[in-house]
């Protein structure tokens, strides 16, 4: 049976500037992985524990008002852990560590329309929180979406142009992952 991706969720808020704003994404997580340098992170996954752990590839969906689609892709390097929530102290979630291999600026993203399109069985429009597993045949429509888009030429030399629009991004090769 083929693994199946985990879909985390990132929502950036009404301000569309939690966690990440473009600018930060792009330098932090986009420019790493466009020169190679995969970027290592921790990401909720909710109330989910049962099919995540290392190896699983992981997806990730943006969420919210300003773009909506996944912009990311790696691999769940941990069992799932157990912690106090950062926005609500004395409350816990599941989180995992996670290494994101492929990621593309906000503009770039697999768009929800396209997902639609893809997928149209697959409740895009539902997902309320991170850590479902995409099912096995909705998932390999989907990976095979992506593997188009971030293959294609013209999405690596349009990531870069638009990285390299964000004020203060070094170039290709000269961003560090944190």
């Amino acid at each position: 049976m083929p693994v199946r991706p985990v879909l985390m969720t990132w929502n950036p808020g009404r301000d569309d500037a939690r966690v990440y704003d473009r600018r930060t994404w792009a330098a932090e997580v986009v420019a790493p992985c466009l020169a190679g340098q995969p970027v290592a992170s921790t990401w909720g996954v909710g109330r989910h524990r049962t099919g995540i752990g290392p190896g699983v590839p992981a997806l990730l969906h943006r969420q919210g008002a300003h773009g909506r689609g996944i912009v990311a892709r790696g691999r769940v390097t941990s069992e799932v852990l157990t912690g106090e929530r950062e926005r609500t102290p004395g409350r816990t979630t599941n989180y995992v560590e996670v290494v994101w291999t492929q990621a593309v600026p906000v503009e770039l993203r697999l768009d929800l329309v396209e997902l639609e399109q893809v997928a149209p069985d697959y409740g895009w429009r539902t997902i309320y929180s991170s850590g479902r597993l995409l099912p096995a045949a909705v998932a390999a429509l989907v990976l095979d979406e992506w593997d188009a888009l971030v293959g294609h030429a013209g999405t690596r030399r349009e990531a870069l142009a638009l990285v390299a629009s964000y004020d203060g991004w070094p170039g290709p090769g000269r961003a560090t992952a944190r």
